[in-house]
């Protein structure tokens, strides 16, 4: 039979065991929450990598609650390695949400430095990059954005290009 001084240190025990168990789970809770916190969109959408048409548009809708804070813009472009050109270029247009379209912008994306090698990450045959378009953007209206997006190259029909994203954050 246990003394009352043994069960004490057990109980004791027990619930310093669980004590640290419940601070090691908010800890990484809080941990893996506040991680790309300032990502209020990100998605990537795959486009015909043999023959993407230059009529073919890829749409993006992003929902703006906070039109107080500024905002900082990436389009992300995965590439094989067989993509023909250092470069690529998109149109997009930008549809509020009253319906107007504000702009249609030109963008160049380069995908490979002056020497050939290939920008981006991946060890493999497909390359991810991220391209920052634009920073300190006020979005003025609250509500869903559209964002058109469509290669603008001179070929219509480009090949090598996997898939296309947008991705949008809070300004640090």
């Amino acid at each position: 039979m246990k003394t009352l001084l043994v069960k004490m240190r057990e109980k004791t025990y027990d619930v310093f065991v669980k004590t640290h168990r419940l601070c090691l789970f908010v800890c990484l809770f809080f941990v893996f929450c506040s991680c790309n916190s300032n990502v209020i969109y990100d998605e990537n959408k795959s486009v015909d990598e043999k023959a993407w048409a230059a009529k073919d548009k890829v749409y993006y809708q992003v929902d703006i609650k906070n039109t107080a804070m500024k905002y900082k813009v990436a389009l992300n472009v995965r590439n094989t390695t067989d993509y023909p050109y250092s470069n690529i270029y998109f149109f997009m247009n930008t549809i509020l949400p009253d319906g107007t379209i504000t702009r249609r912008d030109t963008i160049e994306c380069y995908l490979a430095y002056p020497d050939g090698t290939w920008k981006g990450k991946g060890s493999s045959k497909v390359r991810d990059n991220r391209f920052w378009i634009a920073k300190n953007v006020e979005f003025k209206q609250q509500g869903r954005y559209v964002f058109e997006l469509y290669q603008a190259t001179t070929d219509t029909t480009l090949s090598g290009i996997v898939d296309v994203g947008l991705h949008i954050e809070y300004q640090d």
